[in-house]
């Protein structure tokens, strides 16, 4: 008989029965699908470090039996944290730590998607001598465009002053846009800074309030090298109807050591595609516009085990 791992979400504050306000539609989708749910107290884990209150409400399960996590984003310390807690209740998470910061960090996805992703360049921040070997690295780029992220989230909708320099070589402009980084991520600043080549894509358009070019997207989910489905990054402009051909990706997901993560690809502006990024695949968003129910229909076609 096939079963259906369970599913992990952060409960809502204000009704601890209840998925968090913003999974609520995807706890919905996967009960309506067949998964069992059960809830974890982000803010006892991310706010007050204890992992013991997080999951008291989960009880201890007779048999090991798989579970995958949806929700907010968690340090790779914090994730650890709760996968060796569950595995302690016997419910073993879809990804190990390691696989976890696998996808979750772009430094170390690199090894998997280096060839197939812009020229990028990285330091650990550690004050204004990380900086400095920062701009070392960075001459590679020559004259080029680059963005500035850290090593899983970039200040985009800041686009002009905290994300994109015109010209990696304008050393100034550099320090201005990297010091503007890092005093909007502050203490959410995820272990260094990232400078990462612009490449050029293929228009959308121009987001309605932050004013940041938008490219034609995409993210796909992979669960154990098997390609869930391929869905539209944005909720602006209008997509290209041509049919995207996953065979190189699906070829790619197999070199990937983790079982479920994203992968974010962008179409180039003379064609062809390239790869921006991966996720965790128990972190990574669901765009709004997708269908969620088809999602958790196509996760239990791939997950359910004997």
């Amino acid at each position: 008989m096939k079963t259906l791992p369970f599913l992990l979400f952060c409960l809502n504050p204000l009704e601890p029965n209840k998925a968090d306000p913003d999974f609520e539609e995807e706890y919905l989708a996967g009960e309506a699908n067949g998964f069992s749910c059960l809830f974890f107290d982000y803010d006892a884990l991310v706010s007050d470090g204890s992992i013991s209150i997080a999951i008291k409400r989960i009880k201890q399960s007779s048999t090991i039996v798989p579970i995958i996590y949806r929700g907010w984003m968690l340090t790779p310390q914090q994730y650890k944290a709760l996968y060796d807690a569950l595995l302690a209740k016997n419910y073993c998470m879809v990804n190990t730590p390691e696989a976890y910061q696998n996808c979750h960090y772009l430094p170390d996805s690199l090894k998997f998607i280096a060839a197939q992703t812009p020229k990028t360049v990285f330091e650990p921040y550690d004050g204004s001598g990380s900086i400095e070997r920062l701009l070392a690295k960075v001459k590679e780029f020559g004259s080029a465009p680059v963005i500035i992220k850290d090593y899983v989230k970039s200040e985009k909708h800041d686009w002009a002053t905290a994300c994109f320099v015109p010209d990696a070589s304008d050393t100034l402009q550099l320090r201005v846009t990297i010091n503007n980084f890092l005093q909007l991520r502050d203490k959410f600043l995820n272990v260094g800074i990232v400078v990462r080549e612009f490449t050029k894509l293929k228009e959308l358009t121009t987001h309605s309030k932050s004013g940041m070019p938008l490219m034609e997207e995409y993210r796909l989910f992979f669960l154990r090298g098997k390609l869930i489905g391929i869905y539209n990054y944005w909720e602006e402009g209008d997509y290209d109807l041509a049919v995207i051909d996953p065979a190189e990706f699906e070829a790619l997901a197999q070199t990937i050591e983790s079982s479920f993560f994203s992968m974010d690809i962008a179409r180039l502006a003379g064609g062809g595609f390239v790869i921006i990024e991966l996720g965790d695949g128990q972190v990574s968003g669901l765009p709004d516009r997708m269908d969620k129910s088809d999602f958790y229909r196509e996760l239990g076609i791939l997950a359910a085990f004997n």
